[in-house]
């Protein structure tokens, strides 16, 4: 592979896993903005509770004031109901609570996941670049060494017939002189000693 096209694909991978580094980041800060708010749900709850404890038991003291002046069985029926709207909404508000709080823990996880998801994909499709262009040099390499190889041998047209012209000088096999014998020691020589 050419040095040109490894560093434009390093430069690529590189700008893919900053791009999802980044969508990660934002998603992960998204989650967070989203628990916050779900926090601040259940305290702005936790405040109405509070508040609605408060108002109840002031119409309670409003209301026990009020059959203390005149009918101590009318302001005990007021106090019985005023109770009885103060357990529906004090049990209303609870289950609202536990479910914002179930809520909170199910996008702590799905954030959790779906940044599991996202780094698991970005490792996948990175060893999968990187395993494709080794197979790609190891393929490049192999066309080198045949484009080499055919640098020793014209092959061309005779009379109409197809014909090879052999380098002078090349060493025959004794078996057959139709076969000449080729020595890649030289060149591996000189390979190793241009490369050092």
């Amino acid at each position: 592979m050419e040095p040109s096209k490894m560093e434009e694909f390093v430069a690529n991978a590189a700008l893919l896993a900053a791009h999802l580094t980044d969508q990660c980041n934002k998603a992960a800060a998204a989650q967070q903005a989203a628990a916050k708010e779900l926090q601040a749900s259940a305290i702005a709850v936790g405040k109405t509770i509070d508040d609605g404890r408060r108002e109840i038991g002031e119409q309670t003291r409003g209301a026990i004031h009020d059959a203390l002046a005149q009918e101590i069985p009318a302001a005990t029926h007021s106090i019985g109901e005023t109770a009885a709207r103060l357990r529906q909404v004090a049990d209303h508000l609870q289950q609202e609570q536990a479910q914002l709080t179930q809520r909170a823990r199910f996008l702590g996880w799905k954030s959790l996941g779906v940044l599991s998801v996202a780094c698991l994909l970005l490792v996948a499709g990175s060893g999968y670049a990187a395993r494709h262009n080794l197979q790609r040099a190891a393929q490049a390499k192999v066309d080198a060494e045949v484009l080499e190889a055919l640098q020793q041998v014209t092959i061309t047209s005779c009379s109409g017939q197809p014909c090879i012209r052999l380098q002078e000088g090349l060493p025959r096999w004794q078996k057959n002189d139709q076969y000449v014998l080729i020595d890649t020691s030289g060149e591996q020589e000189a390979r190793s000693t241009s490369g050092r």
